[in-house]
Order: structure tokens, then sequence, then C-alpha cells
């Protein structure tokens, strides 16, 4: 690996961020270059139905940390009432950024998916209920419906509510310069939003110089990575931000 790797984080780096927290702990320069926008969902109303009474559900699952920020953002507006969630109500967190998130809000975690996925975070849900828990679903507008279809055939009841909706964002001229020069060594992916919005600034995934390592979070990502032109060389066996800085450097070492 050279003296200072550099490594293009194309997700909004926010605190608590792991994966550019642990990059940096690694030795890498953290090149930010978000590729998407996060803006309020077209409609509040279905997700102010659920502040006002979050202790209709049995299960409160939030699927990122911009779905704990979005609840809590209109929680505020309706009630002070500690804690956030009732305690009454089991809250479940797709991976640990998001857990340190809902838990900096004041929640309980009952529940850290432990493959950074909604599947798995379903399952715990059906391990645990009998059938008939009602479960909200906090996501992005646009979020994937595979948790829900998944509880709902179990015998559950979950209704998705969007906090948020992400939209892709113009990559920065010096970022795309870089990249094409090899000037970077990694690009490092977390969504397959943030996948669209470069292939669309390079022309397709496969324009990216082969100089330059295309890292994935989690298999998802990777698919996406792969229909933009270009198969990821890292990605970590199980998702999840520090694993994917981890795999990124071993990457790197391997290849110096």
């Amino acid at each position: 690996m050279v003296s200072v790797a550099r490594v293009v984080v194309t997700r909004p780096i926010v605190f608590p961020d792991l994966l550019a927290s642990r990059l940096e702990e690694l030795g890498c320069e953290v090149v930010s270059a978000p590729a998407i926008s996060i803006g309020p969902p077209r409609s509040f109303e279905a997700l102010d139905n659920l502040v006002r009474a979050p202790d209709r559900f049995d299960w409160i699952l939030f699927m990122s940390r911009n779905s704990v920020r979005g609840f809590v953002q209109r929680r505020r507006r309706y009630s002070r009432a500690s804690p956030i969630v009732p305690t009454e109500v089991k809250v479940g967190v797709v991976g640990p950024s998001t857990e340190a998130i809902a838990k900096r809000a004041g929640m309980h975690v009952t529940a850290c998916s432990l493959d950074h996925t909604g599947h798995s975070l379903a399952d715990v849900v059906i391990g645990v209920e009998v059938h008939g828990a009602e479960v909200a679903v906090v996501q992005a507008e646009e979020g994937r419906s595979e948790i829900l279809d998944r509880l709902n055939r179990c015998g559950h009841r979950a209704t998705r509510y969007a906090a948020y909706r992400t939209r892709p964002a113009s990559v920065p001229g010096p970022v795309i310069t870089a990249i094409q020069t090899a000037d970077v060594d990694v690009l490092a992916f977390a969504s397959p939003s943030s996948v669209l919005s470069f292939a669309i600034a390079l022309g397709g995934l496969g324009e990216v110089p082969k100089g330059v390592a295309v890292a994935a979070i989690g298999p998802t990502t990777a698919e996406a990575c792969q229909q933009a032109g270009r198969r990821p060389d890292v990605v970590p066996d199980k998702p999840g931000a520090v694993q994917l800085a981890d795999v990124i450097v071993a990457h790197l070492k391997g290849s110096a």
C-alpha cells in the first residue's frame, strides 16, 4: 500500500461515520464525495401518524441512520416525552452505525441485524414474536420492500413509513478527474444509489481505470456495480462499514 492511500467515500459523512473514521484510523486519506442527497419525503402524513402514537406497534425497525434522524425530528415536533420510543415498544436497527445514532437519541435498541441487512432483522422479529405482531418499518421513501414482504408472509403486519428521500447528487469535477487519472486508490460505494450517480458522471463504471479499486459494502451494492459496468474488486464477507474499511486496506496491502 502506498504511504497514504486515498479512498473516495461516496456517501454523506455524518457523525458517527464508521466507514470514514475506520479508514482514517487505518491510515487512509478520505476523499468525501457524497453521490446522494438526503431530503424530506414527499409527504410526512404517514410518518406523523407513527410518531404521534408509536405505542400502537410491537416493533419499530430503523433501516438506516437517516431513518432514525427523520423519525426523531418528527417525533420532537409532537412530543417531548422521554424516552423517545416508549419502553414497551421494541426497537430494531440495521447495522452498528444506525444503532449508535438510535442510542444517542435515547432509544433502547432491542436488536441489531447480525449481517447488517433487513432480511436478518426480519428474522429476529420472526424468531421472537408469535403471528400478528404490529411492525413499523422506517426507511427511505424508495426503500426496498423485502423486509415488509418477509414479515407479512410470516403472519405479521408490517407497515412502511418513509422518513426521507434520497436523490442523486452531482459529483464534484475534481473528484471525477482524480478517478480518471488514477489519483485515488479506491472508489468505495455504500449504496446502489451512489453507484448510479457515479456511473452517470463517469459514463459507466467501466470507465474507472484498473488502477483504481472499486469497493462495495455488500452484495446488493456489488450487484449495482456490475450492472453499471465494473465488477467490484473488494466486497466484505459480512456487510458493514467497518468491515468494508478493513477489506479495503487489506486489498491495498495485498496489491502493494
